[in-house]
């Protein structure tokens, strides 16, 4: 694969010197505390990176731009920095995903909470999740739609909302879905056409034995659910869509039917299809091609592995297409991104490095952080995937 991008660490593009300085002395701006999580390209061609939400990250969702800084490209906020900032619920706080889709409606998944607060804050603000819809076409902010706490606090009470996945159907998209992977709380929320449910399931639950996750040398314990997914592409007109998902403190891969996800509250109707054991490590960021091969980045290999849905779910199915020690280790957001033909789709993929950044353990002298593409085409030609 190809690097897009690469940096040391994240720097913003800053409407001056002066307000730059004053938010690192105030340590508003901290570039230890940032780490990108996510990668997402426009019909436009502008890509798109997330944050981690931290005091000490002054924005969470950018653009990169073509002005360069001493650590990489620099980041401009999206929309603009009048939507970030402390003390107000209203402003984008804490995103580790995002999804566009074929409207070209950016939907930024907010957990509404900071990893950390500042130290000058007395109480901490736990603002109601929610999710922020911009119109790419004009950057607008069209939507903002708040998810109610019953439906994001699950049976423990605990919450963090990783990934919005958003399913269209219809010309101007008027039939629009979006599901979430809550990893604290073990759930799977969907918002259809504006009412909420949520569906609780062992399958969205870590598997013991799987809590350690290992990568670049370092290792830390996430007793993590439901982290990652994506949607198969719909091929044939009669073909069913299906959701496909895993827990990221798990070594399986399972998938279900979306009619079925959006029409009951009670899992026990669903018919999933489960691939037991079949990963060689944990997998973060995944995603489908148009073709119906879903892509994973794997943890401890550092490396992306592939898997086409017509062939059965068994680890001899799941192969290797890319490996690198420094560029993908920890693949934590992938995209595809659609050309005009199925051989012009694009694979994207964003590593950050997280594990070691968790361990306290980045040299930033050196590039932490990549963005990197490659055709579908050439990564599955000739393999299993194809």
């Amino acid at each position: 694969m190809d690097t897009v991008y690469e940096w040391k660490y994240i720097d913003f593009v800053w409407d001056s010197e002066d307000i730059k300085q004053r938010a690192i002395d105030s340590g508003e701006y901290d570039h230890t505390q940032i780490v990108p999580m996510d990668v997402d390209k426009s019909s436009d061609g502008r890509v798109f990176v997330t944050f981690l939400g931290a005091y000490g990250v002054p924005a969470v969702l950018g653009i990169v731009s073509d002005q360069m800084g001493p650590s990489g490209p620099l980041i401009k906020p999206y929309p603009d920095w009048s939507y970030y900032g402390q003390g107000n619920c209203d402003f984008i706080r804490n995103v580790f995903r995002i999804a566009i889709d074929k409207c070209q409606r950016l939907w930024v998944l907010d957990n509404g909470w900071l990893e950390n607060e500042s130290p000058h804050t007395c109480e901490k603000l736990n603002c109601q999740a929610q999710l922020h819809v911009f119109n790419l076409k004009t950057d607008h902010l069209i939507d903002r739609i708040k998810i109610p706490d019953y439906i994001t606090h699950g049976a423990n009470g605990a919450y963090l909302l990783a990934t919005p996945i958003v399913e269209t159907y219809g010309e101007q998209c008027e039939d629009t879905t979006v599901y979430i992977a809550d990893t604290y709380g073990h759930g799977l929320i969907i918002w259809n056409n504006g009412k909420w449910s949520r569906l609780e399931d062992s399958r969205f639950q870590p598997d013991e034995g799987a809590e350690n996750i290992t990568s670049g040398g370092d290792t830390v314990i996430w007793p993590s659910g439901i982290v990652t997914m994506d949607i198969s592409p719909q091929i044939c007109e009669t073909e069913p869509r299906e959701l496909h998902f895993h827990s990221l403190a798990s070594f399986s891969l399972h998938n279900a039917k979306t009619n079925d996800l959006k029409r009951t509250n009670d899992t026990s109707t669903i018919n999933f299809e489960d691939g037991i054991d079949v990963l060689k490590t944990q997998a973060i960021g995944v995603a489908f091609s148009s073709g119906g091969t879903l892509f994973m980045g794997l943890a401890a290999e550092s490396a992306i592995y592939c898997w086409n849905k017509y062939k059965p779910l068994e680890k001899k199915y799941i192969i290797n297409v890319a490996q690198d020690k420094s560029r993908l280790q920890y693949v934590n957001g992938m995209k595809v991104i659609r050309g005009p033909t199925l051989d012009d789709d694009e694979l994207w993929v964003l590593s950050n490095r997280f594990v070691t950044w968790a361990s306290g353990n980045l040299d930033y002298e050196k590039n932490n952080f990549h963005i990197l593409n490659g055709s579908i085409k050439k990564l599955t030609d000739r393999t299993a995937c194809a």
